[in-house]
């Protein structure tokens, strides 16, 4: 399989990475700064650039199968970084006809009845606000694309090992959950890269 990746100096960008490699997936992935990558990285295709630029996401799609999108913003101040960077994203895979994509946003996205009361009123709309509102435009512009997609929602990230062993749920975060670690993100993505349950699905997940 042939694999873009987007975020990929991130938490879970660098597991999707070594998923990848050990899968034996050919890879590509765009980055702002090598310096952040790992050492070995063996034939992993680098590409230096911005996901913002329009010009370096389209190389870093072509000839590729599958995108997948673990992009972060810079700080939790008022970000466009989601949802540009997605739109050029999918411009990419329309131009290349690659049409598999699997992308991170976050819980919370949509105001969700199983999520504890601090994290629903307190911090997700206090501090996550503009990370949360730039993802809102994110999905929705995955959503109408036209692609085969899949969103997922994690809940509160940690530097956990990777297990397989988790929950996911349709939207709304799993009863009581509330972490998964970023290994675990990328092992699900990788997992539902053919589930066809996944297609066009947003999925939330936590232990």
């Amino acid at each position: 399989m042939r694999v873009a990746i987007f975020g990929g100096t991130g938490g879970v960008g660098r597991w999707l990475m070594a998923i990848a490699r050990e899968n034996g997936d050919h890879v590509k992935i765009l980055v702002r700064d090598r310096r952040k990558l790992p050492k070995d990285l063996g034939a992993v295709g680098v590409l230096q650039g911005d996901v913002l630029d329009a010009e370096a996401v389209a190389a870093t799609v072509g000839g590729c199968d599958v995108v997948f999108s673990a992009l972060g913003a810079d700080g939790l101040g008022p970000t466009t970084v989601y949802s540009r960077g997605t739109a050029n994203i999918i411009a990419a895979m329309r131009a290349s006809g690659v049409t598999r994509l699997l992308v991170v946003s976050s819980a919370g996205v949509d105001d969700d009845p199983n999520m504890n009361f601090f994290s629903r009123r307190i911090f997700l709309p206090l501090v996550l606000r503009n990370v949360l509102a730039d993802m809102r435009i994110m999905e929705r512009e995955i959503q109408e694309s036209g692609l085969v997609w899949t969103i997922v929602r994690p809940g509160r990230l940690t530097d956990g090992p990777r297990s397989g062993l988790y929950r996911a749920n349709d939207r709304f975060v799993p009863e009581n959950g509330r972490e998964i670690s970023r290994a675990d993100v990328a092992d699900f993505m990788y997992r539902v890269v053919i589930d066809e349950r996944t297609l066009k699905k947003v999925a939330a997940l936590t232990y």
